[in-house]
């Protein structure tokens, strides 16, 4: 395999070298069910995977405070009663799932 222009991640995976932006994918892990976020994490990232009513799979270019931020469980815009944790995924996963998730996740690692 020839690697030349090809950057290692530390997930261990060779990709091409890109000037533009890096997008890493995200969990979105809510306390609880909460409508109102549910709604702005889908105004936020259409492209975005619900695995269950509190939990949610995103891409983004940001941080995970950021992600946090813009769907509304931190800062100044945050939605009355949110709570939960933006955890930012390494792309080492493992698990029983739909085949709609690992395809999600296969396509969010490739952009």
């Amino acid at each position: 395999m020839n690697l030349a222009g090809r950057k290692r991640y530390n997930s261990g995976v060779f990709r091409e070298e890109r000037n533009d932006c890096v997008m890493r994918t995200f969990a979105i892990v809510l306390n609880e069910t909460n409508p109102a976020v549910a709604e702005r994490i889908e105004e936020k990232y259409p492209d975005r995977y619900r695995i269950t009513d509190t939990s949610f799979l995103v891409a983004d270019d940001t941080i995970a405070e950021r992600v946090a931020t813009a769907v509304g469980i931190k800062g100044d815009d945050r939605i009355e009663n949110a709570a939960g944790v933006v955890f930012k995924l390494n792309g080492v996963y493992s698990g029983h799932s739909s085949r709609s998730l690992w395809d999600w996740l296969t396509l969010a690692e490739e952009k």
